[in-house]
This record gives C-alpha cells, sequence and structure tokens, in this order.
C-alpha cells in the first residue's frame, strides 16, 4: 500500500522496497538478540539510517564479524559520517561500505563515485571529515585515510586493531588543524 501511494515517485518506491527488505532479510535471517552487539549489525543499522535519511542506496558488505566495543563504536560512528558526507555532498546513486575483520584488524572502507573533492582545500574550520572521521579513529589508537579528487569520487579507510590501547585524551587534536597529515589526508 506505501509503494502503490508512492508510485509517481520512482526514488521513493526503491526506498520503501530496500527498507522492506531489510526488515524481512532481518526477520528471516537475524538474531533479534542485542542488534548492535556486532560489528555487521551497527553498520547495517547505520547504512539503513543513512539511507532513510537521505534516499541514497548504502550497500554494506562485511566479511567476517566481531563483538561491538568503545573502538568499533568509533569506527562505525567514523563510518557513519563518511556515509552521510558521501550521500550529502557526492551526487552518487549509491555509497559503498566493504568491512573486514580479519585476526585482530578491522578495515572499513566508504566509497562513492561521486563528484570528489580536494581534501586540502577544505577550509580548517570544517571539522566534519577532520574531527569526526579522522580525530575519532586516531583517537581510539587507528588510522583514517582519504583519498579522493575532483570527478572521481572518493574512499574513506578507517582501520583498527581490535583491542587497541589508544584513549581518547591521549590522541585528541589541539583544533588547530594540527591532524592534517599525509597519512591522514591523502
Amino acid at each position: 500500500a506505501l509503494i502503490q501511494r508512492k508510485a509517481d515517485d520512482p526514488r521513493a518506491v526503491v526506498a520503501l522496497a530496500r527498507a522492506q527488505e531489510r526488515d524481512l532479510r532481518a526477520w528471516l535471517y537475524e538474531d533479534p538478540a542485542a542488534p548492535s552487539s556486532s560489528l555487521r549489525a551497527a553498520l547495517e543499522e547505520t547504512a539503513a539510517e543513512v539511507e532513510g535519511l537521505h534516499g541514497v542506496p548504502v550497500e554494506v558488505v562485511l566479511v567476517g564479524d566481531a563483538p561491538m566495543d568503545d573502538n568499533l563504536l568509533a569506527i562505525v560512528r567514523a563510518a557513519r559520517e563518511a556515509m552521510l558526507n558521501a550521500a550529502r555532498h557526492s551526487g552518487a546513486a549509491a555509497v559503498d561500505v566493504f568491512a573486514e575483520v580479519e585476526g585482530r584488524q578491522v578495515d572499513v572502507f566508504v566509497r562513492d563515485r561521486g563528484c570528489g573533492f580536494d581534501p586540502d582545500a577544505v577550509p580548517m574550520d570544517r571539522l566534519g571529515l577532520r574531527g569526526s572521521v579522522i580525530g575519532r579513529v586516531e583517537r581510539h589508537g587507528g588510522t583514517a585515510t582519504v583519498r579522493s579528487s575532483p570527478g572521481e569520487g572518493t574512499e574513506v579507510h578507517l582501520s583498527l586493531e581490535l583491542g587497541s590501547a589508544g584513549s581518547a585524551s591521549d590522541n585528541q587534536s589541539n583544533g588547530s588543524g594540527g591532524d592534517r597529515t599525509a597519512s591522514s589526508l591523502t
């Protein structure tokens, strides 16, 4: 019935169908206990949230899984910011998220094939990428890299070792842009 009411808006129909597909898959295949207890569940929930907010499909592929902890929560939150940036600013038809847990290493890639941008041209007072993506992961002992150029899309790579001991106070940026390094923005 919802799809019939939105039949004249193809984007709304696709969004509704994808939401129903996610709900059906969850009902058929997932353990209803503690839906955000794993990296997989948290990334899928985050992707569904971003897709619902912006109407841009967010595809998640995850190899392996790990139980959530504070460090993985930081990666999920940084990935959410990268997904939101891609959905808002890239103009891409879709956002792709690939995550892999191998041994103690977690890597998350957020990619779009949108308009891209020059990371060095981002004004220093714009802290979304610097603070909410790069800084957040670095404060938990991980790394974040951004590869983008105008017309080429964007890839954000978040990497963290499971059980790493980085603390939020140990690695905080002073807000002066000191976290704009070759390893942070490339």
